[in-house]
């Protein structure tokens, strides 16, 4: 009988034992240091930081664009501006017509000018 009590005492100073370390594993970082070493934890540590590292490089670029954008729009803004105030300087009766063709010009088709006919001369 005190062989079964003696087992039953190290069966839970045992138990006992080994839920107290393993709470002390998951409440301190002991534990991780033992996760961490595997291959598996080791590759998506560095695949996590090639990502983070991406995504800074992206958010920098990010920042360009929009900065490069707001550089446009001011430009734009600018041009706008101008053009107005051009357009109100200009005559109200004054039409834009586009000049007509010398007749040196080509035409479109990059033929030569047809010569203008000629009267028949007086005989």
């Amino acid at each position: 009988m005190r062989s079964v009590m003696q087992f039953l005492f190290a069966l839970l100073l045992g138990v006992l034992l080994g839920a107290g370390g393993t709470v002390y594993l998951i409440q301190s970082d002991a534990g991780n240091l033992l996760v961490r070493r595997t291959d598996v934890v080791q590759d998506l540590q560095r695949r996590l930081d090639g990502a983070e590292e991406q995504r800074n490089v992206l958010s920098r670029q990010l920042e360009d664009v929009v900065t490069r954008a707001g550089r446009m729009e001011q430009a734009f803004t600018d041009l706008e501006r101008r053009f107005r105030a051009m357009d109100a300087d200009r005559p109200t009766g004054a039409v834009d017509r586009p000049a007509a063709p010398s007749p040196t010009d080509r035409s479109a088709t990059g033929a030569p000018p047809t010569a203008a006919p000629t009267a028949p001369a007086d005989r």
